[in-house]
Order: C-alpha cells, then structure tokens, then sequence
C-alpha cells in the first residue's frame, strides 16, 4: 500500500511539471538540439500537456488503489 501511495505521488508531481511548465522542461530536454527557435512549437506544449495530463491521471489512480 505504502509503495502505491508514493509511486502515485512522483508520477502525479511528475505529470503537474508537464502540465505546468511545458516551456522549461523544452529548454531543458530539447532546447540544445534547435538552434533555429527559442521557444518549443505550440505542437510540443500540446502534446506535453496531454501527457501530463495522463500522468497525473494515473497517479491520482494509483494513490486511491484503483491501479
């Protein structure tokens, strides 16, 4: 149960970065591989918030014991 609880935790923590900072985390992972933009495509933002958004999804479902 103990395992549950916290593995629900950092994927939830984990899922609200995504959603939250999509711009930061770009200029973290991606950033060094573009020279041509500054700023992450409206694609890329999306697509992390979705993920995110799936995340924290699954830890909420992990902290309840549903998973």
């Amino acid at each position: 149960m103990k395992q549950e609880l916290l593995a629900g935790i950092v994927i939830g923590m984990i899922g609200l970065a995504l959603c939250l900072f999509p711009a930061q985390l770009w200029k973290l992972t991606e950033a060094w591989k573009n020279r041509q933009s500054g700023t992450p495509s409206n694609q890329y933002s999306l697509v992390l918030r979705i993920v995110g958004g799936v995340f924290c999804c699954i830890g909420v479902l992990l902290m309840f014991g549903i998973l």
